[in-house]
This record gives C-alpha cells, sequence and structure tokens, in this order.
C-alpha cells in the first residue's frame, strides 16, 4: 500500500471526501455543518492499494504551530487492516514535516472506532475548538510532539510484533520515495533478527534490528524514525541500545549501510564512532549505498572472546 500526497482538485480526492461526508450524515442524521467540498488550503493524503484509492486525510494549518487533521477516511471494505493507523502516522509525518509540533483532531460521538484510533495513538480529549464549539456531540483531542513531559522508551523485541511491523512498513515507504525504487532499498530481514522499539507515550516511535553476518559480526537494520519524532534523540538511543544487544550477544563488530541520500543518518553513525568500511554483501554494486564499521566490545576483551 502506498501513501502519497495529492492537490485538493484530484478527483479521487474529492471522490473520498464525498464518500465520508455521506456516512457522516447517514450516522449522526445529518447534522448540520458537513462540508461536501474539499478545502483548497488543506493538504490531502490518498492511501493506494493496487492501484484504488482505498483511503484519505488531510492536514489543515490552524496557525505556525498546530494543524487539524481532517477528512480521514477509509473505505468500509478495507477496514480493519490497519489503514487508518498508517493515514493517521502518514499525517503526522506530514504535518511534523511542515513544523507543526501540535495536531488537533475531531470525531463525532457516532465514531467511536475513531475515537479508539485517536486515543490509541496517543491524543488527549480537549475542549471543542473552533467550529466544533457548537456541536455538543463533538468530541476533540490533540497530541502534542515537543512535550517534555513525554515518556520515552527503548524496549526489546525478539520477534517484530503489530508495531514494529508498522514502522518498518512506513520505512519502507520512505526508502522507496527518497531513491526512486522500492526494491533498491528492501534487502530482507533475516528470521534472526532482534529488534527494538522506541515508543512515545506508549506510541510507536522508531524501530531498529541487527541480524548476523557472521559468528563475530551484525549488521543494523531497519533503523526508522517517525518524522514527527525526529530531532529528540530517538535514533541515538536506538543505536546505543542495538550496540548494547550486539556485545550482549559477543559480536565484536556491528554494520550498517546507509544511504548517500539520508545526510542525517550519516551525521547519527559518524558521531557515534562508526568509520567508513568499502561496500559489502547486496551493497557491493549498489552506487548510493556508504557502508559502516564498529568495534563493540573494548579491545581488551576481543582476546578472550577469540580464544
Amino acid at each position: 500500500m502506498l501513501i502519497e500526497q495529492r492537490p485538493s482538485g484530484d478527483s479521487e480526492v474529492i471522490a473520498l471526501v464525498v464518500d465520508q461526508q455521506v456516512e457522516l450524515r447517514a450516522r449522526d442524521g445529518g447534522r448540520e455543518g458537513h462540508v461536501y467540498a474539499v478545502d483548497p488550503a488543506a493538504r490531502y493524503l490518498v492511501a493506494v492499494d493496487g492501484g484504488d484509492a482505498v483511503a484519505c486525510g488531510a492536514i489543515l494549518a490552524l496557525d505556525i504551530d498546530s494543524a487539524e487533521v481532517t477528512r480521514l477516511y477509509v473505505r468500509p471494505r478495507y477496514r480493519g487492516r490497519g489503514v487508518g493507523r498508517r493515514m493517521l502516522a502518514a499525517l503526522e509525518d506530514l504535518a511534523a514535516s511542515r513544523g507543526h509540533r501540535v495536531l488537533r483532531l475531531e470525531a463525532g460521538i457516532t465514531a467511536p472506532e475513531a475515537i479508539s484510533l485517536f486515543l490509541g495513538a496517543g491524543y488527549r480529549p480537549i475542549p471543542r475548538f473552533g467550529r466544533y464549539v457548537k456541536y455538543e456531540a463533538s468530541r476533540c483531542f490533540e497530541k502534542r510532539f515537543d512535550d517534555p513531559g513525554r515518556d520515552v522508551r527503548v524496549v526489546r523485541r525478539a520477534a517484530p510484533d503489530t508495531a514494529v511491523a508498522e514502522l518498518v512498513s512506513l520505512s519502507a515507504d520512505e526508502a522507496a520515495y527518497r531513491y526512486g525504487d522500492a526494491e533498491a532499498r528492501t534487502f530482507p530481514l533475516d528470521p534472526n533478527a532482534k529488534f527494538v522499539l522506541a515508543t512515545v507515550d506508549g506510541v510507536g516511535a522508531g524501530c531498529a534490528a541487527i541480524q548476523p553476518l557472521d559468528d563475530q559480526t551484525v549488521e543494523v537494520k531497519r533503523m526508522y524514525v517517525r518524522p514527527a519524532y525526529r530531532g529528540n534523540g530517538l535514533a541515538r538511543r536506538m543505536l546505543a541500545a542495538l550496540e548494547d544487544l550486539a556485545a550482549g550477544s559477543h559480536y565484536l563488530f556491528i554494520r550498517l549501510e546507509t544511504g548517500a541520500r539520508q545526510p542525517e543518518s550519516i551525521r547519527l553513525y559518524e558521531s557515534a564512532g562508526y568509520r567508513p568500511i568499502p561496500p559489502y554483501g547486496p551493497y557491493v554494486h549498489s552506487p548510493l549505498s556508504l557502508c559502516y564499521e564498529k568495534l563493540v566490545i573494548a579491545p581488551e576483551a576481543i582476546a578472550s572472546e577469540l580464544a
């Protein structure tokens, strides 16, 4: 499934918005205020599966710091598959990329599944705002991405659970967007890979893994942080956790590959003590690949490890 940005005048955006409003009117008995037209000021995303537009959503700037998630809709036959959750994550990433640090949204009491989605994604109830103030059936929510009181954790996962699988999928989508080749950036994972998951207030914000290359070396794979959570040190914390995991499993070296179009990753790895090495394995013939290595066990321990 691909999630892509579309202009407000896109025919599939318009069709999805109309279908959403028809469903909302049927649910709440025709509450005054339903608007069937798209808002040209909003920025729309569409989820495409097998060539079909199956979901949409948009962000609408409220001020410099905040934006509203609106028009979030998944066609009925695609519900229950995590599409809404992926759309919401993509909208958060879009908002963050535009400098918004606060997201607000509204759901009616006739849409309990939407309310559950928002609460599960870390949104907190707030008083009704803007045009929703006059609607008793409206429930409004907010999520902040710069709250210093957030609960940030990095935990180990022996196998990819639902949260990790979602982040891995988002990572592949971003890599395909950056490099224009879905196959070139999705090298397979070893079934023995071990994951770490970064959470913020219980919400999956980033993931990474290590997988064995040989008896002495592991490789970092699938290092990814949602854009909304970048710039807060999550990648560095996950990298440190992977190094601890590798050392605890008696590996001496940790290797990784990143792309030439990811300067932020290059800065992270070089500042963490990784040194450039020649391309290895599947990256030998990849012109955009940059490879690195780091010793993760102290030199004085090497003799005992090799004995």
